[in-house]
């Protein structure tokens, strides 16, 4: 799956209250510490051209970089750390053990398969590429309306907390029952 999409998937998922952004982030995370550091590389040192890499243009770094960001296994322990120390970054993380598992079965075996069980076992699958037009558009699509769902679930939640607000300090009362008080206070 193509990296911003990742963030999204990851933010509308794991990023409620309030916490979209570092979701988002740690959506990109996987990504960003693998290509992400070896294009910043490339483009300081004016080499940086847009497509597909040649494989042979990638040093090993990249490789062992993109095998621990893309392990379920190392990432889990992480994880695992998060929820033990400080729960509250558990949750907007586990967008980047998404971003795994949305990998496995979105990358092929021609460029970069997803080593999921890295250092465990070697094994990957061989996926679909995400870079096909019909995959993009039902990935696209899918964002689409998870994020139409999300809009209204934050606009219910807003109204909902609204009316709580308005019952308690007597203000959400109707206008008859508003005119019953007051002909009830001059009488």
């Amino acid at each position: 799956m193509d990296t911003l999409a990742h963030g999204l998937w990851g933010g509308m998922l794991f990023g409620w209250r309030r916490r979209f952004g570092l979701a988002f982030l740690f959506g990109l995370c996987p990504d960003l510490f693998s290509f992400g550091l070896w294009i910043v590389i490339r483009m300081a040192r004016g080499q940086w051209q847009h497509g597909r890499p040649d494989a042979y243009m990638l040093p090993e770094w990249l490789h062992t970089a993109y095998n621990f960001t893309h392990s379920l296994i190392i990432i889990g322990a992480v994880w695992a750390l998060f929820w033990w120390v400080w729960k509250e970054l558990a949750v907007p993380f586990s967008a980047w053990p998404l971003h795994i598992l949305c990998d496995i079965p979105t990358h092929s075996q021609d460029f970069f398969p997803t080593p999921f069980l890295y250092p465990l076992s070697s094994f990957t699958i061989d996926g679909i590429s995400w870079g096909r037009w019909w995959f993009m558009l039902l990935n696209y699509t899918g964002l689409l309306i998870l994020a139409l769902f999300w809009v209204r679930a934050r606009e219910g939640r807003r109204n909902k907390a609204s009316y709580s607000i308005e019952v308690a300090t007597g203000s959400g009362s109707t206008q008859a029952e508003q005119a019953s008080s007051s002909s009830s206070k001059s009488a």
